[in-house]
């Protein structure tokens, strides 16, 4: 039975040499409070219902605070990004600062003073990207989809194929674009392009 620990194991970051620094972003649990009342000197809360990390002082408090060989721990990756680009990015910026993070719940440890920083960094970035694929593949199956059912896609037109015909009449009979433009809530471009059409 091979006794070596896991490097993302959560007793190897309570064990490690430096600060312990916790963070919540909702009001804290039991969970919290045992991170930040028995390993951790100091607690950053947030109050629930900040959407990003513009909006999180305590978040952008602890950031700076951070230091070399910090560990900051946090009890899921839900409470420090709302998504996958914003985690990457907060954990990118504390693992800069030479700092660790610990996510409790999902038992995921990244220190950069660790063997296995590169390997679980880039797990949570193909992550990223996977997702992003995923959604950009789900929206052009849509776009197919709706242009397949005969949806007209762009942007909505302010005028029927009626209202056009009256511009292309009144124009090409002399009235002035920008007086039409005014009058049907479009812009002078529209009324020229129109006035062109055959």
């Amino acid at each position: 039975m091979d006794n070596t620990q896991d490097p993302s194991d959560f007793h190897s970051y309570i064990d490690k040499p430096g600060r312990k620094i916790s963070y919540s972003r909702l009001a804290p649990t039991n969970k919290t409070k045992r991170i930040g009342g028995l390993i951790t000197e100091i607690l950053f809360v947030d109050k629930a219902g900040c959407k990003t990390a513009e909006l999180r002082p305590e978040l952008e408090a602890c950031l700076d605070f951070l230091e070399a060989n910090d560990v900051l721990f946090v009890e899921s990756m839900a409470h420090l990004g709302r998504n996958t680009r914003e985690l990457v990015d907060l954990v990118q910026q504390i693992t800069d600062k030479e700092a660790g993070v610990f996510f409790v719940d999902e038992d995921l440890g990244l220190d950069p003073s660790r063997p296995d920083f590169e390997t679980n960094f880039r797990w949570m970035q193909s992550m990223y990207d996977f997702e992003r694929t995923l959604a950009q593949e789900r929206r052009n199956e849509g776009l197919l989809e709706a242009k397949k059912k005969g949806v007209r896609l762009g942007r909505p037109t302010k005028i029927n194929d009626e209202q056009r015909k009256e511009i292309r009449n009144r124009f090409t009979h002399g009235e002035k674009a920008f007086a039409l433009a005014k009058e049907y809530g479009v812009s002078e471009s529209l009324v020229y392009q129109i006035g062109k059409l055959k």
